[in-house]
């Protein structure tokens, strides 16, 4: 199979892959007791498997090398963290093998409070993060809950909370802006923001204006 399917020019190999991969999202749960502060710990369980085949990247290494990027490019990692105390993310992962060749990435946390973040403790590599196609950051705290329907400290704290979201997607807009000329948009989808929920999302993808999304920058 191998041998006949490299006769074929790259091109055609390419949609060939892209067609039996297709298009998919795997979902990732963060272990209870895991406390690294990264976007993919190692110790992360797959909840969902992708129903796509993989059988094609086993029939050899030539072929693994060639359409592992088509599968990683159209497959959706969705990470959920439930924890009492949540933080924002310090680096991409502490090896996970799935993280180099990860492309689209969801971050989601649900927590009871928040931690305050500190630029400084950030250890990205621009490498790492410039290849990416689109980042979503999604965080609902507890002590945000009505947030603007509830006491005035909660709505305060919320602000306070949304600020430090942005200016935390920013960075990871910069590296990706970093080595490419296709530029990155930071989008806020704010459908949920009554419920607590920041909902940030990072792409190259041009933007179209959608009810309940603005363009941050």
């Amino acid at each position: 199979m191998a041998a006949s399917l490299f006769d074929l020019p790259p091109e055609i190999r390419l949609q060939i892959y892209a067609f039996t991969f297709g298009w998919g999202k795997v979902m990732i749960e963060v272990q209870d007791d895991e406390n690294k502060p990264c976007l993919l710990p190692r110790r992360s369980v797959f909840q969902t498997q992708s129903s796509r085949s993989s059988q094609l990247l086993r029939v050899s290494k030539a072929i693994l090398n060639e359409a592992r990027p088509v599968l990683y490019a159209n497959t959706t990692f969705h990470v959920l963290n439930r924890v009492f105390a949540g933080k924002l993310p310090i680096a991409v992962t502490d090896g996970h093998a799935c993280a180099p060749h990860v492309k689209q990435l969801i971050w989601q946390v649900d927590c009871d409070m928040m931690k305050h973040f500190y630029p400084e403790d950030l250890r990205l590599d621009p490498e790492d993060v410039s290849r990416w196609s689109s980042l979503e950051l999604r965080c609902r705290a507890d002590t945000w809950r009505n947030s603007f329907l509830g006491e005035w400290c909660d709505r305060e704290t919320f602000v306070k909370g949304r600020e430090q979201m942005i200016a935390y997607a920013r960075v990871f807009q910069d590296f990706m802006n970093s080595r490419t000329a296709n530029r990155v948009n930071l989008i806020e989808n704010r459908s949920q923001l009554g419920r607590g929920r920041l909902i940030l999302r990072l792409t190259r993808d041009n933007f179209i204006h959608k009810q309940d999304e603005i363009l941050v920058g």
